[in-house]
């Protein structure tokens, strides 16, 4: 399979490092802390979202295919209900993991393990959302709801995020999918976390509030 322009970047949660591949490394932002992503793993309440609309408080778990409910927040003023669920949380296959090896081919993928993760999102209610996202809103996550490594290709069509269209607006629903990064034989990406993006409050913030943790059983 061939794609055209594809750009490969990958992201350290713990340095918060970002390597774009063929070029220079940007300096990396300062770092935060993960102990309330931590400790936000334990003694999770369950999700009190539904497809009704009934947002999801902070901190709740849940599993494959149950929804979870938050309120996305977009440019001038616009904000509407979306509807979350993982879907799918499965290892590479050997010709997904040499094809994403090509594209970081400074060996940052050696020694890991890679595990596609799916999010399927639908909207629930509000205003129009056509050509916002809230991708980034949510991370890859092991089954104890610590961050783990995410690799991010753009153009890549097995596995990659869209913006909102005017169908979602519809009804229709999407698929966002995320590519984790472990240390073969470590803990396995699990599932995402939503951190709440830049939501004003922000009580799912991962170091100042509770997020809310999506992993399979």
């Amino acid at each position: 399979m061939q794609l055209s322009r594809v750009t490969a970047l990958i992201t350290l949660p713990v340095a918060a490092m970002l390597v774009l591949a063929g070029c220079s490394t940007p300096s990396a932002p300062d770092a935060k802390p993960t102990e309330k992503a931590s400790s936000s793993a334990t003694s999770k309440p369950t999700s009190t979202g539904s497809a009704d609309g009934e947002v999801t408080e902070p901190g709740a778990q849940v599993g494959i295919d149950e929804p979870i409910v938050y309120e996305s927040q977009g440019t001038d003023g616009v904000t509407a209900l979306i509807s979350a669920k993982l879907t799918e949380v499965t290892p590479a296959t050997a010709d997904q993991v040499a094809f994403l090896k090509t594209q970081f081919d400074g060996g940052e993928l050696d020694g890991y393990d890679i595990t596609l993760i799916r999010l399927e999102m639908t909207k629930v209610s509000g205003d129009p959302v056509a050509f916002n996202s809230d991708a980034t809103s949510f991370a890859p996550v092991d089954a104890d709801g610590e961050k783990v490594q995410e690799a991010t290709l753009i153009g890549w069509d097995e596995c990659g995020s869209e913006s909102f269209t005017e169908e979602f607006d519809g009804g229709e629903p999407i698929t966002q999918c995320y590519v984790a990064a472990a240390p073969a034989g470590g803990k396995a990406p699990a599932g995402l976390m939503y951190d709440g993006g830049f939501t004003d409050p922000n009580p799912y913030d991962s170091f100042d509030g509770d997020p809310i943790l999506l992993i399979k059983d």
